[in-house]
């Protein structure tokens, strides 16, 4: 039977688990034909304003009003993602409150919700999409839904929330083709980009019961930023067969994105960056360790090739700032062939000829020769039949291959590759009771999921962190490596972006600064390096098998209870796919088991509202690093299995309000809430424990003319351990004394409570879109953020930010034109440029830009 093939060997089912299954059983046969439900496919407008598709995203099969849904979800319409300009998750701030800008360096599509990370689905199974441009050409819809996932899902990594997005369906009624193009972009307070994306889509009937879809876009986009582009292939097809009980829907895609490149923003921020436009360029000195001293070179200027006139000791003062030793100059270099010295950080002295501040182009990107390329093939195949008019057995299996390689100023380099296999079965029941002069009505959802997920990530990073901020962004980008910026005159002979590294574990000649020991990579095929031994250099593999119940209850029509409940047992296998001829072989597997429980009772005081509260208590595998896989531990347990991955706990309390004050017309929702969650493990294998709070409320308002929507939220959050490692922990200060670089082993900063950083703690945006009988019309959209700091030290603060778009066109039945101004004020705004709260990268958001889109559909 399927049920014994799905679970583990030594499945054992708890009582609580089994308990809530067989509740399901009497209700999936009550005697009841006329409560069934039924999917009316009804011609419904594809740019509703109002959320009026029934939102399957949050209890697997089990529809209802989002009004009647205690959850916070909102929606995008298809029209919307046809026709938007969705370059990454940032864009996201237009349909749905909580969002917060900055996550997607360009190349990113699950957004920050509640000041956590999200995860993607597609028609409610969870797919990856950690790194790769904007693409819509597989989708019609989307529904973002805010906290976890219900447990119809099982384990979830991303419990700030998902995007659920709904495949293209193929139409049974008609023949329909859509083709659509955008040209651009004309950047007239700056440089222009040739930019164009081409879609085809077509749909229809073979027969009755059988029709199809097929979809294509191809893109070449030259982006705002120089060197950064976001090119791509993508292809989509379906197949739908139905009968009167019995529906089937098949749909695959594969996509192509074989250049694009990620954005890092501006290294060395500072308030004055910030306030003013002014960057510190010029050379930074080197931190360089020779025995127990700190050295650094006397240079003759601020050029990237300035002469060493000498060398200099330094030592920690009382302020934590690394000063020149008096009296320690000496001419010769400490690091000699017999005692090389290693890099420890780097200092900035606005005093040394050539250094000082200048203005920087917020088109200032990356190196040319820096490229990413990731592939996805995605297949899903959705089964659903009614053997009653009250049971529905469902399954749907989904699978999915993605290889990723990020290749990043010869220092940032991850290949990657993943298999999802996920096959969830369901069985839908509706019971009835009659309590007094009361019904009682249980649609029920219970099931099982097996999901299978592989991981390998092959990286290196281990000189990003201590390189990234040295570098002068004014000079040519091809100066962008470590090679050129210290100097290093060897190269490794296998050749490729990463060969400055020279022979492995050979200290090498810098011109600059003598011999130096710098962290072992190693070739790891396509012209890439890695590390042998990182928290983030692992093959791994788990195992989940996942028993669900989820039982939604009305009594009469005003008072209803949503319970569900969820068993996890996952075994999981780790090991070091990048061995080294006598290194260790690094390997280590173990099971575990999570519990999820949520419980949502809600009241409608009218028809047309309702009132809820929220309860969520989940365990959940936290992945992370530069991939989705899992990471080694950390200290005495470094070549196991990091357990603390299998034991992230999160706890929500929620209540809301929803209200069609206007049917059809108009629609609002106000939602508070509490949440306590475990965070990611970082690349020191760091984990903290995240406390957010906040309110988030949402408009929606469409007439016949009249379109709009209002987002508005506000996030309180601090985590209860952080540590301060990382890539500035003290903040960049040109002060010739406050260490840059170092991952902290200089700064020395503690760990402790600290505030979250990158969170505005106030967001607001929407648009508003007027329609004139005559075909044309106009929109107006925005987003508005309050202040927030840039990193754990607080020494850069980004002001209040706003930004406004304008949009013009001219539509008709079968074809229609849009021009389109982004950033109408051109407003400098800012995100941060990498996620990490000791990161000091500020990300420049585009300045003004035109761009131009067609349509035409037969």
């Amino acid at each position: 039977m399927l049920r014994v093939a799905l679970l583990h060997p030594t499945f054992q089912p708890s009582a609580l688990a089994l308990a809530i299954l067989a509740a399901s059983v009497p209700l999936a046969y009550a005697e009841d034909t006329q409560l069934q439900t039924v999917t009316v496919q009804a011609e419904q407008a594809d740019d509703d304003a109002l959320p009026t598709r029934p939102p399957a995203s949050i209890y697997g099969g089990l529809e209802s009003k989002v009004l009647d849904t205690p959850r916070s979800v909102t929606q995008i319409n298809a029209e919307q993602l046809a026709r938007d300009p969705i370059q990454s998750s940032d864009d996201l701030v237009k349909y749905a409150p909580g969002i917060t800008r900055g996550g997607g360096q360009n190349a990113g599509i699950a957004p920050q919700m509640r000041g956590q990370s999200s995860e993607v689905f597609q028609d409610g199974q969870r797919a990856y999409g950690v790194r790769h441009p904007a693409n819509f050409n597989a989708y019609e819809g989307a529904d973002i839904v805010a906290g976890p996932s219900s447990v119809t899902y099982g384990s979830v990594s991303g419990s700030g929330g998902y995007i659920n997005y709904l495949s293209k369906k193929p139409d049974f009624n008609r023949f329909r083709t859509r083709l659509s193009g955008e040209i651009g972009s004309w950047i007239p307070d700056g440089e222009s980009r040739d930019a164009t994306q081409f879609s085809i889509d077509n749909t229809g009937p073979l027969s009755d019961s059988l029709a199809y879809r097929v979809s294509i876009t191809r893109q070449r986009q030259e982006t705002f930023y120089d060197n950064v582009d976001n090119n791509f292939d993508a292809f989509y097809g379906a197949l739908a067969w139905r009968n009167d009980n019995l529906r089937v829907d098949w749909n695959a895609a594969y996509d192509d994105y074989y250049d694009y490149n990620i954005t890092h923003g501006w290294n060395r921020a500072t308030q004055d960056l910030v306030d003013h436009g002014r960057y510190n360029a010029g050379r930074a000195t080197p931190i360089i360790q020779n025995g127990n001293s700190l050295w650094s070179p006397v240079l003759s200027s601020g050029a990237s090739d300035a002469q060493v006139l000498g060398w200099v000791q330094r030592q920690r003062n009382a302020q934590g700032q690394y000063q020149v030793v008096d009296g320690s100059f000496q001419g010769a270099s400490p690091n000699t062939q017999a005692s090389p010295g290693s890099l420890r950080g780097w200092v900035y002295d606005p005093s040394l000829a050539g250094n000082g501040q200048t203005s920087l182009s917020s088109q200032t990107g990356q190196r040319a020769q820096d490229q990413n390329r990731s592939r996805r093939f995605t297949t899903q195949l959705r089964v659903e039949g009614d053997l009653t008019p009250s049971i529905t057995l469902a399954n749907s299996t989904f699978y999915q291959h993605s290889t990723d390689t990020t290749d990043a100023v010869g220092a940032f380099q991850v290949q990657g590759k993943d298999d999802i296999f996920d096959n969830r079965f369901e069985f839908r029941a509706r019971g009835q009771w009659q309590l007094g002069g009361l019904t009682l009505v249980d649609d029920s959802n219970t099931g099982l999921i097996y999901r299978r997920e592989t991981n390998e990530s092959i990286a290196a990073n281990n000189n990003f962190g201590s390189t990234i901020n040295a570098y002068d962004l004014t000079l040519d980008p091809t100066l962008k490596n470590p090679g050129d910026l210290l100097g290093l005159s060897g190269r490794n002979p296998a050749g490729g972006n990463g060969a400055w590294i020279g022979q492995p574990g050979v200290p090498q000649l810098s011109n600059y600064y003598g011999w130096l020991n710098l962290p072992a990579m190693y070739p790891a095929g396509h012209g890439l390096y890695a590390e042998s031994v990182a928290p983030y250099t692992a093959d791994s593999t788990w195992t989940t098998q996942t028993l669900f119940s989820q039982h939604n209850l009305r009594l009469g029509e005003r008072v209803g209870l949503n319970v569900g409940a969820s068993r996890s047992w996952i075994d999981a296998r780790i090991e070091n796919p990048f061995v080294l001829a006598g290194g260790n072989p690094r390997k280590d597997s173990d099971n575990y088991r999570l519990f999820s429980v949520q419980v949502s009772p809600y009241f409608k005081p009218t028809d047309n509202s309702t009132l809820y509260y929220t309860f969520d208590r989940s365990l959940a595998v936290n992945t992370g690093f530069f991939t989705n896989g899992l990471g080694w531990g950390s200290g005495a347990g470094a070549n196991q299995l990091n357990p603390l991955a299998f034991e992230s706990l999160s706890v929500l309390h929620e209540v809301g309000l929803k209200v069609e004050a206007m049917p059809d017309q108009l629609f609002f929702t106000l939602a508070a809430y509490k949440q306590a969650r475990d965070q990611s493990p970082d690349s020191n294998n760091n984990i903290a424990r995240l406390i957010v709070k906040g309110w988030e409320a949402t408009l929606r308002y469409q007439d016949p003319h009249l379109r709009g929507g209002l987002n508005l939220s506000r996030i309180s959050a601090y985590n209860e351990f952080t540590s301060q490692a990382g890539f500035a922990s003290a903040g960049f200060i040109p002060d010739n004394g406050t260490v840059f670089g170092d991952n902290n082993s200089l700064n020395q900063r503690p760990s402790g409570k600290f505030d979250a950083v990158q969170i505005p703690e106030y967001n607001a945006g929407g648009y508003v879109d007027y329609r004139f009988d005559s075909g044309f019309g106009v929109e107006l959209s925005g987003w508005w953020t309050s202040s927030w700091y840039l990193n754990l030290s607080k020494t850069v603060k980004v002001p209040d930010e706003y930004n406004l778009d304008l949009a013009a066109y001219y539509r008709q039945p079968q074809w229609g034109v849009t021009l389109r101004m982004l950033n109408v004020t051109d407003e400098l705004n800012f995100v941060s440029g990498l996620a990490g709260s000791t990161n000091t990268f500020l990300q420049p958001m585009p300045g003004r830009t035109l761009l131009a889109q067609v349509d035409y559909q037969f």
